[in-house]
């Protein structure tokens, strides 16, 4: 009771705010609602017969995947898709991370709302910034003031929120008067990822989720034909899933005892200022398992564009998959979960291709029977700054050719 309550508050503070507006120079621009899946897989669509997302894909635009970040993990891969910057640029390197500057740790169960974690512009702060009025309904990092910053409109998280009841807030909020409707809408449902990690990939369980929140989009996009029917729809997910081994335990070959440590599943992140333990260390765990590799921060592969922040680990231990790592010290093991997951998401995309999510968009500024190949997360945020017409700050991770080919810039808006 206590959470809802809290929950109830936060949004009335965020919607009652001096009753903002929209800018009136502004209020001609379109209307885009993102809907985030988390853990929603790139083939899930078609192998569990989920109609209204097919039904959207085929009447719009598609990519045969979308490939996440590294990690492949919700909090950096949702902010990812928020920003078009890579983790070692928005500093969200992980579900969890120790930053040496501020020497406190990052978890997202605990300070996810604190905003000064965040770096980049998300989208919903380039929109309130410009003017436009926007809602969120759970998508990582939106109960965050961030450069000051919050959503018009927000809710913090609470697992407990049905689906119906995201359905119904988003149909109420394009209902609002057109000077404080907002012009971005995003939810965010998770249904998909906790049946894949409980369950599996492959399992029933995961099949109904992928059913049950199908049925949430389709009417979502039922009401927006009775309330608003002129909404641009993208929606996306944050990574796959794929069936899991036992976790492996990356103590038995080094003395962690000198470090700051902290587990984050697909990987242990150690830190330490002292060059000489650092490499000592590397060279007790390198070629001791084909379960993991160890890379210093600086000679991690270039390709996972995981180098350029300290808030990864001076070293860190990445696992060769399937296989979550833990890690035990003083004979307490963490970064593993109670029991055995069944799913698990966070690997390198390029290695595990099952990492990747989806990417299908349709309405009225988006070019119907566009069909991509895998495009990247980073990609997403040029689209929706495209989608509202607002102008972006530079020197993004992600190109803007995936905007140039889905957005009709042409098409009247209605």
């Amino acid at each position: 009771m206590f959470l809802r309550l809290l929950v109830v508050l936060l949004v009335l503070v965020g919607g009652l705010r001096g009753q903002p507006r929209n800018d009136p120079r502004q209020q001609h621009k379109p209307y885009v609602l993102l809907v985030g899946l988390d853990g929603f897989r790139f083939d899930y669509a078609d192998r569990y017969g989920a109609r209204n997302l097919l039904s959207l894909r085929d009447r719009g635009a598609s990519a045969e995947a979308l490939v996440p970040a590294y990690p492949s993990l919700t909090f950096p891969s949702f902010y990812t898709l928020a920003t078009g910057l890579y983790p070692e640029r928005h500093g969200i390197v992980g579900n969890r991370f120790f930053d040496p500057e501020r020497g406190e740790e990052f978890y997202f169960r605990e300070n996810q709302s604190d905003g000064s974690w965040y770096g980049g512009t998300p989208i919903w702060v380039l929109a309130e910034q410009q003017g436009l009025r926007t809602a969120t309904y759970f998508w990582p990092g939106t109960s965050a003031p961030i450069q000051g910053w919050l959503p018009t409109f927000f809710y913090a998280y609470n697992p407990e929120t049905t689906r119906e009841e995201r359905v119904r807030q988003v149909l109420e909020w394009f209902h609002l008067p057109e000077e404080r409707r907002p012009h971005l809408v995003i939810v965010y449902f998770s249904d998909v990822d906790s049946a894949g990690h409980q369950y599996g990939p492959d399992s029933e369980e995961t099949r109904r989720a992928v059913q049950a929140v199908d049925r949430s989009l389709g009417q979502l996009l039922d009401g927006l034909q009775r309330v608003r029917p002129a909404v641009n729809v993208v929606v996306v997910s944050d990574h796959g899933m794929m069936a899991c081994e036992p976790f492996v335990d990356v103590t038995d070959h080094a003395d962690f005892s000198r470090f700051r440590v902290v587990s984050d599943t697909v990987h242990v992140m150690l830190y330490s200022e002292d060059r000489r333990l650092v490499e000592e260390t590397r060279r007790a765990l390198h070629g001791k398992s084909k379960l993991y590799e160890v890379w210093q921060r600086e000679q991690i592969p270039s390709h996972l564009r995981f180098r350029e922040n300290r808030r990864i680990g001076d070293l860190v231990i990445m696992s060769t998959g399937p296989h979550p790592l833990s890690v035990r010290l003083a004979g307490r093991a963490t970064g593993a979960p109670r029991s055995q997951p069944r799913g698990m998401h966070g690997w390198d995309p390029e290695r595990f291709p099952l990492m990747c999510g989806i990417f299908y968009a349709a309405g009225p500024q988006i070019r119907p029977g566009v069909r991509l190949k895998a495009i990247r997360a980073v990609d997403v945020f040029p689209l929706l700054s495209s989608l509202l017409d607002l102008e972006a700050p530079g020197n993004l991770d992600g190109s803007w050719d995936v905007a140039k080919k889905v957005h009709c810039r042409t098409c009247p808006v209605r």
